[in-house]
């Protein structure tokens, strides 16, 4: 159960017993029952409101839609986005510490994009970008007459 319906809940509850205790209260000063329905009211409209609140908070956190965040982002797409943010090459190692996983995870993935040529290798062995590939559309040949 999340933290906001807890914290809803346990409000509720509250109520409850407030509402419990005001309407023993009324009935033993005044048995009027015109305030005990004025309190009850009162509070009711109070829940109601509350409730209107957690429809609101819970409709948007309810929803099931994929993290934005750094850690749910495609390891390939954080990997290109790290060494783009490094012009000048990152080694491996450093590339796992900022990426927040083990080294031995990111090797496959950076041999793959080398031998795509997205990323270079140099000697020292860090990664860059690798050079801008042209998009280029392939040529139909004509069928002869």
């Amino acid at each position: 159960m999340s933290d906001l319906l807890q914290v809803f809940l346990s409000g509720v509850e509250d109520m409850a017993k407030s509402m419990k205790i005001h309407a023993a209260d009324i009935e033993k000063k005044t048995g009027s029952e015109s305030e005990l329905v004025e309190k009850v009211e009162a509070l009711t409209a109070r829940v109601e409101k509350l409730i209107g609140l957690l429809e609101e908070k819970l409709g948007t956190a309810i929803k099931v839609q994929p993290a934005k965040g750094k850690r749910m982002m495609d390891i390939k797409q954080r990997i290109n986005e790290i060494i783009a943010q490094h012009p000048e090459g990152i080694r491996p190692p450093q590339l796992a510490r900022i990426i927040g996983t083990k080294v031995q995870n990111l090797y496959p993935h950076l041999k793959a994009a080398v031998q795509n040529g997205t990323l270079l290798k140099d000697s020292s062995g860090s990664y860059l970008i690798g050079p801008a590939k042209e998009k280029t559309r392939p040529v139909k040949a004509r069928k002869s007459k």
